[in-house]
């Protein structure tokens, strides 16, 4: 009789310690991931349009070349300073949509 009271003590001892470890994953390890994988794709999506901006500037520049509308000397200017721009935002979300609005298409 002894031995089965220690294996229900065991079990409950058990299961409160899982019910313990699911609360600290669901209320402090998972909100924190979830913040963090926020923080990443927020940051991430501006880098994304103004490389897709910069690679519409250069295919827009090599269809002009290839129909024979040759690009004006201004055309690229605008894709050089946009790409330096780009280099010089060091990832920076704000100077990246700033180098976007200014140089952008």
């Amino acid at each position: 009789m002894d031995f089965l009271g220690n294996i229900g003590l065991r079990l409950v001892g058990l299961l409160v310690t899982v019910g313990i470890l699911a609360a600290v994953y669901f209320f402090a390890i998972k909100p924190a991931t979830d913040t963090a994988n926020n923080a990443i794709n927020s940051f991430s999506q501006p880098l994304q349009q103004a490389e897709q901006q910069v690679a519409n500037a250069q295919q827009q520049l090599q269809q002009n070349v290839r129909t024979g509308n040759g690009g004006s000397q201004s055309s690229f200017s605008q894709l050089d300073k946009l790409q330096h721009c780009v280099k010089h935002a060091h990832q920076n979300v704000n100077r990246l949509q700033r180098c976007a609005e200014r140089f952008g298409p």
